[in-house]
């Protein structure tokens, strides 16, 4: 698995967030796979880089939260450290 796009973008003062989607995905697949995500994979094979793009060490811990985007699960993703930034991500198995 790995990144195919990193789209790193300011956000308003809240702490980094990482969202993931895999590559062609379907709007349908996305909202009824939310809840499945595998962020363990996530986690060990593509956020080493998207922190390295985010200015942050490799091996920086980060929080999954099914709550990342807002108060319903549905925009799950990383919690990072810092503030500020939003970054979108597209994975390929």
């Amino acid at each position: 698995m790995k990144a195919t796009r990193i789209d790193v973008r300011r956000s308003s003062g809240k702490k980094n967030r990482v969202y993931i989607f895999p590559k062609g995905e379907s709007l349908l697949e996305n909202l009824m796979n939310r809840k499945g995500r595998p962020y363990n994979e996530y986690r060990k094979q593509v956020m080493p880089d998207v922190l390295e793009a985010m200015g942050l060490p490799r091996d920086s811990k980060v929080k999954w939260s099914q709550y990342a985007g807002c108060s319903c699960p549905c925009s799950p993703g990383f919690i990072v450290p810092g503030y500020g930034k939003e970054v979108f991500v597209d994975v390929e198995a």
